[in-house]
């Protein structure tokens, strides 16, 4: 806010904050506020100022209705100080003429004289009222201590001003009946474009945020480009639920708001077409009304808490350095009965592993070569699916006489070096592979698979995802054997007898570096991050899982040489 005067009175000037500049420009808005004492352009403009902050935050505001706006409300303003003083004689002159009639004995017309003196002085009393309360509120945001933060400096510039423009001033008569110059112009104030304050919304300064993150990262680490995947999602989700607001809106219970409703948030919801074109609250509401046994379950309790975790975040860089906010993060969330409890994922027990196994090289399976191989890989490699599906026969490398699958290899596609579709950093390793897979045959049949890509499973990609394609069937053959439990006992659960069969026989951080788990301590970060030679021969000497059957793997290769 600016105010200086001229020869025909006061002129107000707003400057437009950065964060609605696309919106309104950067030219500030000026209105004349005409012949008015020091003070009360000083209040005027205040007034004006609090209005324009209002009806910027508005989203369908533009300058041209801005503008027009303050100088209306200008106006309104000014009509009411002139509207004062006629009243006041009105009302005089109407008690007047009401004590004449009343002399001269017309009582009647005295009386309805009366009664529209009262009526002028009501309205002149609620005038004086209003007056009285816009000079009050002019007054409070002068001195509030979180009003406009950003305009603080401004605020008290115009004070010291318009002070010095009251007090009296010792001049020859000469030099007072000269103009009065205007105040020297502020020197400009240069600011980032990316200037956050109380008063910007979340969807700006959260963007910032994670604008200055994407641009940060490193284009080839997907490891962290998926998790900033996910806080955009996160933020687009909790804008969607409390809304964008300036910073100043936010409380901390806002953040159980998000939560509460986020745990009722269907699962996977974008997968499921009757969500389609649906807020957040909607899909809620539109699973509520599905019956049970249509129903989809809602959101994990870990997942929430990601969620929660993911905001708190992106509001503490978002708002580092703001003042007059409230810190949301402070807020000791409650997780609501609506999620999913978290479910803790385990390792297929043997007689479920035996009948898998052996199911495998039933000659009705053994038709789909590659359904087949699946669980034998996982078991005994301990890769995720969506590894073991992405291997081609060219990544089988031999190490000083060991034969293993590398990772760190990029995939071969019509002749082109391709990014390996990989979860983590850690994930590009290299992983021993234990006799018993030359023993099942599966070695030898991942070496002939030439065509299609070079894939040893082609089949799942003539799907849009291979990995989800591969783990739709793993589980629909893992219900057919009744050995899959919802979210417990899957495919993924091989995994977990895989790490359990690399710890036992040769410790954690072997364990960590053949499944690609990361070091769980600064010590064991130390060292070389792929197996070398003499680890790769320690996991090919360890004895086969306790209690797991191969010998119809083994037959099976018998009888097919």
């Amino acid at each position: 806010m600016y105010l200086w005067k001229r020869e025909n009175g006061f002129t107000y000037q707003q400057r437009i904050p950065v964060s609605v500049e696309s919106r309104f420009g950067k030219s500030p808005i000026r209105v004349n506020l005409g012949p008015l004492p020091a003070a009360a352009a000083r209040k005027r403009a205040i007034i004006l100022s609090g209005a324009a902050m209002q009806l910027m935050d508005d989203p369908t505001m533009t300058r041209e209705t801005l503008v027009h706006s303050l100088r209306a409300l200008n106006a309104e303003l000014q009509a009411l100080k002139h509207k004062n003083f006629p009243l006041g004689a009105l009302v005089v002159r109407a008690r007047q003429e009401a004590d004449e009639l009343e002399a001269e004995g017309a009582e009647s017309d005295a009386r309805t004289l009366r009664e529209k003196a009262q009526r002028i002085a009501v309205e002149k009393a609620g005038i004086a009222d209003f007056r009285k309360r816009l000079e009050a509120i002019a007054d409070a945001l002068s001195k509030d201590s979180i009003a406009w933060e950003s305009e603080r400096e401004t605020f008290q510039s115009v004070v010291r001003t318009l002070g010095s423009l009251g007090a009296p001033v010792q001049l020859p008569q000469v030099q007072r009946e000269q103009q009065v110059q205007p105040p020297e112009p502020q020197p400009t104030e240069y600011r980032d474009a990316r200037t956050v304050t109380a008063s910007t919304k979340f969807s700006v300064a959260g963007r910032v945020v994670l604008d200055a993150r994407k641009e940060a990262l490193d284009n080839g680490d997907k490891d962290r480009v998926r998790y900033e995947e996910r806080l955009e999602n996160t933020f687009s989700a909790f804008l969607n639920v409390v809304g964008d607001h300036p910073l100043s809106f936010y409380l901390p219970i806002h953040l159980q708001d998000f939560a509460t409703v986020m745990a009722k948030v269907p699962k996977n919801r974008t997968k499921h077409p009757i969500f389609a074109g649906l807020n957040l609250k909607q899909m809620v509401e539109k699973n509520d009304k599905l019956p049970e046994k249509d129903r989809i379950n809602s959101l994990s309790q870990t997942t929430v808490k990601e969620h929660v975790a993911q905001i708190k975040l992106i509001w503490e860089k978002a708002t580092a350095g703001v003042t007059g906010i409230r810190d949301i993060r402070s807020f000791n969330v409650t997780m609501p009965a609506a999620a999913t409890p978290a479910i803790n994922r385990e390792g297929l027990p043997p007689l479920s592993l035996n009948t898998w196994l052996a199911d495998s090289v039933s000659a009705r399976i053994m038709k789909k070569p590659h359904k087949a191989w699946l669980p034998l890989v996982g078991l005994l490699t301990g890769m995720r699916l969506s590894e073991i599906v992405y291997l081609q026969s060219s990544d089988i490398v031999t190490i000083e006489g060991n034969e293993v699958f590398d990772l760190r290899l990029p995939l071969i596609i019509d002749g082109k070096k391709v990014d390996r579709p990989l979860k983590t950093r850690t994930s590009v390793r290299i992983v021993a592979i234990h006799p018993l897979l030359q023993e099942c045959g599966f070695i030898d049949f991942a070496k002939k698979q030439r065509g299609r890509g070079g894939y040893i499973f082609p089949h799942y990609h003539t799907a849009r995802d291979p990995a989800d394609a591969a783990q739709k069937q793993m589980s629909n053959w893992m219900g057919a054997l009744d050995i899959h439990e919802s979210q417990r006992q899957v495919f993924h659960s091989l995994r977990h007898n895989a790490k359990s069969w690399f710890r036992i026989n040769v410790g954690d951080g072997l364990a960590d570096k053949q499944c690609g788990h990361a070091a769980s301590t600064v010590g064991a970060k130390y060292g070389f991050k792929t197996l070398l030679p003499e680890e790769i021969q320690k996991i090919m000497s360890i004895p086969a899982p306790r209690g797991v059957d191969f010998s119809p793997f083994i037959e099976w290769r018998r009888l097919a040489e």
